[in-house]
């Protein structure tokens, strides 16, 4: 049998492998480069696929179009790019003695060798398998493929889908939420096993705000609920059935259980697996052959906060993989030194992201993790259409070391995702986050841009400020002091309950009406985000009140 060869043969064709091929046909234009891809499509957007899912993308096309126009095809990279491109082609085998790949072409069953120089492996992930019997139905489907998003924007076009419950309220869980209750109006139930949904990056308290823009659309949310089994009914429609026994009837069921990394390929010729079943790479994207690299969702990474290996599988991340990738095959340097675990996600009118870490995950590591919540609008309130969200931020008490944020709400928060993150790469503590220089005109932000804000915050908590997070409720026999005007607290009145009593004095009234709060009991101060809590706060220790604390986030984050 004759062997093809290549210089480079690169496996995997959605976002890690045709960044490489690419940037390595840049570098050296005279090699010869074969990507062999197991489906049809090639460079598709999947993190598009819920927004096609929704009807907010008109075409599938659009996914696998340039920004031109043109469609991402074999032609397109052998023409435009300069590598070949090989669809319906799937690696069977890698012999790394012999440095040859066995290629099996799904349309013929025939099986080619190909040998390379050097070898890209880019085999992405593969949905987790539920640890629950789920019946055979087209009905019944994961979202990790475009299949998947085709077939149901079908049935929801056709009016088949008329209740959709997804399982899992992860990244994707919540994105096929809002596909499916936001444009369509379907019917929508989230069940998550553990208590919050986003559970392993978001803290409960900011995680509840997400939740309650999702009630807000009608969607039922079940929390700390496991699926016993999901089965058929009579006319062939799933029924979930919980541990609770409660069953929920409906049209359609998406198992957003997450991923894993998929690494059978190099399970199979030895290459070193990490404890987070991916492929262990260095900081140049290379495997424990020299002679083969790795990137993309079936690569481990190195977290950069707790010096652990994390899997984290985000398309951003894997077109950065390639393009170390592609450098150091052509003789350059380059090195991915590591994550932090920044990300976004949109659950209808709300903007959720984080990254670093979560206090508990910062707790969980061994940090001795402190936070503090902030609630703000994203540029002057006098501005037309300005947004507003909430922030919270962990620190180390220690050294005063950034460690996370996390933002919800309808304001801007990827500008602040993103500048944090550069912080949290460099080991920055709050006192650098404090002298930051922003970009500031009044139709972008604030004069103080709330980055700002919250390491002042954090430097006033480390100086002896009382601050509880919006949702904490172990207040017993406590006084609540609401310092919003009058209208204000009239209109959204603060939550009490038990032994607890509400006080509402406005703050420019307070150091004239001070007498009238008990100096003994427990005060907790609430405004509506914040800085109004922190001057009461002020105003009250300097009057000799030692028992006082203020409520981060205000009303904003509490109850909005």
């Amino acid at each position: 049998m004759s062997v093809n060869r290549s210089d480079f043969v690169i496996i995997g064709g959605v976002a890690t492998g045709p960044k490489t091929a690419a940037t390595l046909a840049r570098r050296l234009p005279d090699v010869k480069i074969t990507l062999f891809q197991r489906e049809s499509l090639v460079s598709y957007a999947t993190c598009g696929m819920p927004y096609f899912a929704s009807g907010d993308i008109d075409s599938f096309q659009k996914l696998t179009a340039t920004s031109y126009d043109v469609q991402r095809d074999a032609d397109f990279f052998k023409n435009t790019k300069g590598f070949d491109v090989v669809t319906g082609a799937q690696v069977i085998r890698i012999d790394r003695e012999k440095k040859v790949t066995a290629v099996k072409m799904l349309a013929t069953g025939e099986v080619l060798e190909h040998a390379y120089g050097k070898l890209v492996i880019a085999t992405g992930a593969a949905p987790m398998q539920p640890p629950f019997p789920v019946a055979e139905s087209p009905r019944i489907s994961s979202f990790t493929k475009p299949d998947d998003a085709v077939a149901f924007r079908e049935a929801a076009q056709t009016g088949q889908v008329g209740k959709v419950v997804v399982v899992g309220g992860g990244f994707i869980g919540c994105e096929v939420v809002e596909a499916a209750a936001g444009l369509w109006g379907i019917e929508t139930v989230l069940v998550e096993k553990e208590n919050q949904i986003l559970p392993y990056v978001l803290d409960p308290e900011m995680a509840a705000i997400a939740e309650r823009e999702m009630m807000r659309q009608d969607v039922t949310i079940k929390t700390g609920m496991q699926v016993k089994r999901i089965d058929l009914d009579g006319d062939g429609n799933p029924v979930v059935l919980l541990q609770n026994e409660e069953s929920i009837s409906c049209d359609y069921v998406f198992l957003c259980l997450g991923v894993s990394p998929e690494t059978s390929l190099a399970r199979d010729c030895g290459l070193r697996i990490g404890d987070r079943g991916g492929i262990v790479v260095d900081s140049h994207m290379r495997t424990s052959d020299p002679d083969i690299f790795a990137g993309g969702d079936c690569v481990e990474s190195h977290h950069l906060i707790t010096g652990a290996q994390i899997y984290i599988p985000m398309g951003s991340l894997a077109n950065r993989h390639g393009r170390v990738i592609a450098e150091n095959l052509a003789g350059n340097h380059a090195e991915f030194k590591g994550v932090v675990g920044a990300f976004l996600v949109k659950i209808f009118d709300t903007n959720v992201g984080a990254v670093g870490l979560s206090q508990k995950a910062a707790e969980a590591a061994g940090f001795r993790a402190e936070a503090v919540w902030g609630a703000f609008p994203d540029k002057p309130d006098y501005y037309p259409e300005f947004g507003t969200f909430s922030v919270k931020l962990v620190y180390s008490s220690d050294d005063e070391r950034l460690l996370g944020l996390q933002a919800v709400g309808a304001g801007d928060i990827c500008r602040r995702i993103d500048v944090f993150s550069s912080f949290l790469q460099r080991r920055a503590s709050v006192h650098d986050l404090l002298a930051f220089e922003h970009g500031y005109a009044p139709p972008y932000s604030e004069v103080l841009d709330p980055l700002h804000q919250m390491a002042a915050l954090a430097i006033a908590r480390e100086k002896g400020l009382q601050i509880v997070g919006p949702a904490d409720k172990s207040a017993d026999n406590v006084v609540f002091l609401d310092v919003r005007e009058t209208e204000e607290f009239s209109s959204e009145p603060w939550p009490v309950s038990g032994s607890c009593t509400l006080v509402n004095i406005p703050l420019g009234e307070l150091r004239l009406r001070i007498d009238e709060l008990d100096r003994i009991r427990e005060i907790r101060i609430v405004c509506r985000r914040g800085p109004r809590s922190y001057q009461a706060s002020l105003i009250l220790r300097h009057a000799g009140f030692e028992n006082v604390t203020m409520i981060g986030g205000g009303t904003q984050a509490s109850l909005s």
